[in-house]
């Protein structure tokens, strides 16, 4: 057996499986954003390693992002800080991937002191359902956007799901193919880096002041 093979190991009756690897695992994925054709939606092209894989975008593509719903990819240098998945779909996983439940949550409310956090539902604040009856969210890495410190308002839920078919575009966050998430969920470090667009060159526009912020405690 190769060194690179992967080790599997049967977990529970259901036959999940998390994997783990003995080659040195990637540690930084970088992201641009493709030339825009007339009447088509943004698409960017995700850098892993020797991989270059097609991802989609937020409607208004990648830049710098100023609030809550304005569909834009923040342009910035983030980690990928958990993952999730769901436990009766996605059977083959990282060994750091939690499981989602049916009242996993992330509000998205700028009323809540939980914005921009996991949360358990039902809530009161408006929250977005992790666990979603299509499949764009049975597996995804959760994106350290706009958390510490945390500007109200300013934005939240930036996660790498899955991509709807035909690429199309998504509310901010950045969507793969089912197919090329099985490929790169593996080869992914520990809080990998994820860096988008050209942040040494793109001279960002002035970001007017938050309404309310705080640094949310550890």
């Amino acid at each position: 057996m190769r060194k690179e093979s992967t080790l599997y190991l049967k977990l529970r009756q259901k036959q999940d499986v998390f994997c783990t690897r003995g080659t040195a695992q990637i540690s930084r994925a970088t992201l641009r954003q493709l030339p825009r054709l007339p009447g088509r939606p943004p698409l960017g092209l995700v850098r892993i390693g020797s991989q270059a894989l097609f991802c989609a975008l937020g409607r208004n593509g990648v830049g710098v992002k100023h609030r809550e719903g304005d569909s834009i990819t923040p342009i910035g240098r983030f980690r990928i800080t958990r993952w999730m998945r769901r436990p009766d779909r996605w059977t083959i996983f990282r060994a750091d991937c939690r499981a989602i439940s049916k009242a996993d949550g992330w509000c998205d409310d700028p009323r809540s002191f939980s914005y921009n956090r996991a949360i358990r539902l039902p809530t009161r604040f408006n929250a977005e359902t992790l666990w979603r009856n299509d499949a764009l969210y049975d597996i995804l890495g959760v994106i350290d956007f706009n958390q510490r410190p945390r500007v109200i308002g300013r934005g939240s839920a930036i996660f790498m799901h899955i991509a709807q078919d035909g690429y199309h575009p998504t509310a901010g966050c950045i969507a793969l193919a089912a197919k090329d998430f099985r490929k790169i969920q593996f080869r992914l470090g520990a809080a990998p880096q994820i860096v988008v667009g050209d942040i040494f060159t793109r001279r960002s526009p002035k970001i007017a002041e938050p309404t309310r912020t705080f640094v949310a405690p550890i």
